[in-house]
């Protein structure tokens, strides 16, 4: 049977979503900015980082044996064109917003 004390202790790390920009104390329109940049960025960093994971593996298979078999590099490229897709849609949105407030 597991000890009591263990479970106490490996309740103190829990997941937290990334928060580049602090939304506390933010009226509604600056909370909605504050949000939408902070999708984005990790949008962008983790689009980043799975170019890059791309990029060393077709590196590896002249050398090697590859990470990624076809199946997994294009699931990875489909992930990568819907995330991207959905961000640039934001931002058109974005853009349509701050053109609607101008007129």
């Amino acid at each position: 049977m597991a000890d009591s004390s263990s479970t106490a202790q490996s309740t103190g790390a829990e997941f937290k979503p990334f928060a580049w920009n602090p939304v506390d104390g933010l009226d509604h329109e600056e909370r909605r900015r504050a949000s939408f940049l902070n999708d984005a960025r990790d949008v962008i960093d983790g689009a980043h980082t799975l170019m890059q994971l791309l990029a060393w593996d077709e590196e590896r298979r002249d050398a090697a044996q590859p990470l990624l078999d076809e199946t997994h590099r294009s699931s990875i490229q489909r992930l990568l064109i819907a995330s991207l897709g959905m961000l640039h849609a934001g931002i058109e949105g974005q853009c349509e917003a701050l053109e609607t407030a101008r007129m």
